[in-house]
């Protein structure tokens, strides 16, 4: 049966086996101890024994994580951790005790239990692992994963590379999409201000337009004004002349009707 067991499984993995089962006989062996102490020591004596004991644990524990980190060992981690909760539960029967009203003796029996029953789940899944990894050393599996291993890299280097130039084509189609986007609103709003400039320009020119024409009015009425002015001038001018021509004839008229009126009365 053992030489069966063995062949299943590597010796490393045996060891750890092997350690897991000890360390769950001392454990029980450890609160059997303290079972058949509650009898026959005294209360204080046990207790000061209990933290001895639970001190030993936490060394051991801080030992086995300095070591573990030296070797960067995950067993050896997990062996620390075991201990560090050996300490606690160590430290903290007692309490457990006198706080829920646990019997000594049943809480002691039930605890080995349960850390009997972690040993032995730890053991078979160490024993799994190692049979499913020493059966892969035996299987012709992994060289021909190996072997297939380079092709699939080639094949996915070339999906790579055939992926990076299509997306770099699509990069530069978006690119060049994009500018001619650009272009266009850029157009777009050239146009827009070149149209506006026009209607400011035409809107100006109509104004200048409309400024000139009644300018151009003003400046007819002005000279309409003027020349009415002046033919008023005239026009009274002329008068005044004919008016005075007029009396100068009067007074002509007069100065002959008195000669020719004299010349009468003398040749009468």
């Amino acid at each position: 049966m053992n030489s069966n067991f063995s062949k299943d499984v590597s010796q490393e993995t045996l060891k750890k086996i092997y350690t897991s089962i000890v360390v769950a006989i001392g454990v029980m062996i450890y609160f059997i101890v303290l079972n058949l102490a509650y009898n026959t020591m005294k209360l204080d004596r046990l207790i000061g024994d209990i933290e001895v004991f639970s001190g030993a644990f936490l060394v051991i524990g801080i030992y086995l994580l300095e070591k573990a980190y030296k070797k960067d060992s995950g067993t050896l981690a997990i062996s620390a951790i075991e201990a560090f909760a050996l300490s606690i539960h160590s430290l903290t029967i007692m309490h457990v005790i006198t706080i829920l009203n646990f019997d000594f003796r049943l809480y002691l029996l039930t605890s080995s239990y349960l850390f009997a029953i972690y040993y032995i789940l730890k053991s078979i899944f160490i024993y799994t692992k190692g049979r499913r990894d020493y059966e892969r050393t035996f299987s012709d599996i992994p060289e021909i994963v190996k072997k297939d291993e380079p092709k699939k890299k080639e094949a996915t280097k070339k999906k790579k590379t055939s992926e990076d130039e299509t997306n770099k084509s699509e990069d530069k189609v978006i690119s060049i999409e994009n500018q001619k986007k650009t272009n266009n609103i850029d157009n777009k709003k050239k146009k827009t201000n070149n149209k506006e400039k026009k209607e400011d320009q035409k809107t100006k020119n109509g104004k200048n337009a409309k400024k000139e024409k009644v300018k151009e009015e003003k400046d007819e009425e002005e000279s309409k004004t003027e020349k009415s002015k002046k033919t008023k001038k005239t026009s009274k001018g002329k008068k005044q002349n004919n008016s005075s021509e007029e009396k100068e004839q009067v007074k002509l008229d007069k100065t002959s009707n008195k000669r020719k009126s004299k010349k009468n009365k003398k040749e009468e």
